[in-house]
């Protein structure tokens, strides 16, 4: 009887977090399908941004800009976007991996997340700036990141700013990616646009002051929409390895009724076979 009532007991345990688990599923999803139609419906914007800069540079006649030139600094910058959170499966997990393969002693850091800020303390990272992914509405931390990243390059404190966030592909697909944000690179390849040639065109005001006012709003806007891709992802992992612990648990609910049936019909088999034994005693 002690073996049924743990049975029981297990079966009731796991129930009750099957509930949860699921109740988080359903809100994971919610939030997951308002993040990934702000993640999608912003990224032709910011691949024609990236693609009106390639096709002004040509047609400037200054020295490059101050974002396009490399200097000769040993540090670099790292920006890492984490969730705050946990539950996301392996997705942090592959970040950490990623930021470990840029750490030398030459890297600083700015992270996002409280997921990142754990894990940039314990390697002894130098971190100049930590924020919480939900701190702040997405565009004024971008603002802020972004002021961050430009100040730090323009004054050569840093050689290059990269960032590690979750790239998302699809539910059950999100890229741990590594990507070059400072000095900006003018390709189509780096936007992850094809470049056409386009006929010789006109600018108002000159195509000097034109990419001097876009290359900032570049930048900005590069981590705007890197942040709505790892919210995006973060929410998607979630909902996946929510519903993974659900199925889990379903599946060991069954397996523990099996067992509890298992020991239920012998616990009656042995009570059946002792009243047998004692009516035949006293016959």
């Amino acid at each position: 009887m002690t073996q049924i009532r743990e049975i029981k007991r297990r079966i009731k345990s796991i129930e009750n977090t099957s509930k949860v688990t699921h109740a988080m599923e359903l809100v994971s999803a919610a939030k997951m399908r308002k993040a990934q139609e702000k993640t999608v419906s912003s990224r032709p914007y910011t691949s024609a941004l990236h693609q009106m800069i390639i096709e002004l540079r040509p047609e400037t006649h200054k020295n490059l800009h101050r974002l396009l030139k490399e200097n000769s600094s040993p540090n670099q910058l790292v920006i890492l976007i984490t969730s705050d959170r946990g539950f996301v499966g392996g997705l942090n997990l592959n970040l950490a991996r990623e930021a470990i393969k840029m750490t030398n002693k030459n890297t600083k850091f700015i992270v996002v997340g409280k997921k990142a800020l754990s894990f940039a303390v314990k390697m002894g990272a130098d971190v100049i700036a930590g924020f919480q992914s939900e701190e702040k509405p997405f565009i004024d931390l971008a603002r802020t990141i972004a002021k961050m990243a430009v100040d730090a390059f323009t004054k050569a404190e840093v050689s290059g700013v990269y960032l590690i966030y979750s790239k998302f592909e699809s539910t059950i697909k999100q890229v741990p990616t590594v990507q070059k944000l400072l000095p900006i690179t003018l390709t189509g390849a780096e936007a992850g646009i094809e470049t056409e040639e386009v006929p010789q065109m006109l600018f108002e005001p000159s195509a000097d002051r034109i990419i001097e006012r876009l290359l900032p709003h570049h930048v900005l806007t590069h981590i705007y929409q890197i942040l709505l891709e790892s919210k995006a992802s973060e929410h998607s992992a979630r909902m996946v390895a929510m519903k993974n612990a659900t199925d889990a648990a379903s599946d060991l609910v069954d397996d523990l009724t099996l067992t509890y049936n298992q020991a239920r019909q012998e616990s009656i088999t042995k009570e059946l076979l002792d009243i047998i034994t004692a009516q035949a005693v006293f016959e």
